[in-house]
């Protein structure tokens, strides 16, 4: 299929949206107006073809649902796979079907947590993931976009508390993760069940990790009695919690603890990606994340002195998003 792209039995194509990370998609469309999704991998970064289609197979093989993969060229880093359509959560999830959305998204997260730890296919996400993630925040969020002007006393507490928080992570039950398993990551198929896109970098690690990036969500805002009872609901469904008796207060501390690691790295990534690429779209999000950061260390006296740290130089981070806007 890829040796005819450039014939005419491709009719159409167009470019999807944006990625933080350097990969492009396109929809392509055949001389019968089927359509596919043709990713575009750039020479030089760490996402490979291989990887892609090593995890799309085991996935695949365990009912989760990822497209299909029906065409690669690793020496151009093509991939053709399976379009799984335009309902994508993040811009179709409602009060109405929010209920149906995010537990056949809790179904995928159950499938692909009870599946086998193949650490030939998924890394772990351990202490040297943390490390790097540290780094990325400290060098390209507040060294270089906030200008080095948070003190070194601040960036010292943060960088104790962050290892606080990434050694009990480190701590809990491990399972495969998406890692970014988020509403623009999610398509809602005509089977009424969650399609899962761009799970290239699906990792071993902890089991609140993609219950974090699912219910801390920069696009969606529910009242606490609506995400409790969809924690319930996980609860209720996966037997691996069952079995490691992991109950609702377990289970928010879990999902506390990675949602605050993972909002560290995306500040880091958001940061890097406008510093690298010059891509300032997702600055809109740097405010809601550094207070996410804030309500959720809060929570937690032997951590809180993030959220103190964090607000200290709220005014510095939404003065610079203005000018940088």
């Amino acid at each position: 299929m890829i040796d005819n792209l450039e014939s005419s039995l491709v009719k159409k194509i167009s470019k999807l949206r944006i990625e933080s990370s350097q990969r492009n998609f396109y929809r392509i469309f055949d001389d019968k107006e089927a359509s596919y999704i043709l990713m575009i991998v750039p020479d030089g970064i760490e996402e490979s073809i291989e990887s892609f289609c090593k995890k799309s197979e085991f996935l695949s093989s365990m009912d989760v649902k990822v497209p299909k993969v029906l065409s690669r060229n690793n020496d151009l880093g093509l991939l053709i796979v399976e379009d799984f359509g335009d309902n994508i959560y993040q811009f179709n999830l409602s009060e109405k079907n929010a209920d149906e959305y995010y537990k056949s998204a809790i179904d995928q997260i159950i499938k692909i947590q009870e599946s086998e730890l193949n650490r030939s296919i998924f890394n772990e996400f351990d202490q040297n993931v943390f490390d790097q993630n540290w780094y990325m925040f400290q060098e390209s969020f507040l060294e270089k976009l906030l200008h080095n002007e948070v003190s070194s006393e601040t960036v010292k507490i943060l960088k104790n508390k962050y290892n606080q928080v990434c050694k009990e992570i480190d701590n809990h039950l491990k399972v495969i993760c998406h890692y970014d398993f988020e509403c623009r990551n999610l398509i809602f198929l005509d089977s009424r069940e969650a399609g899962i896109l761009d799970f290239q970098d699906a990792v071993i690690g902890s089991i609140g990790l993609d219950l974090a990036s699912l219910f801390k969500d920069l696009y969606f805002f529910w009242p606490n009695k609506k995400i409790i009872s969809w924690y319930e609901y996980f609860l209720k469904n996966s037997n691996l919690a069952k079995n490691n008796d992991i109950f609702l207060s377990d289970l928010i501390k879990m999902i506390d603890y990675s949602s605050i690691q993972r909002q560290f790295r995306i500040l880091g990534k958001l940061s890097e990606v406008y510093l690298n690429l010059g891509r300032n779209d997702r600055l809109k999000d740097f405010p809601v994340l550094a207070n996410y950061l804030i309500n959720t260390s809060k929570k937690y006296k032997e951590i809180n002195e993030i959220g103190t740290c964090i607000d200290s130089f709220l005014p510095i981070l939404n003065k610079r998003i203005k000018e940088l806007s």
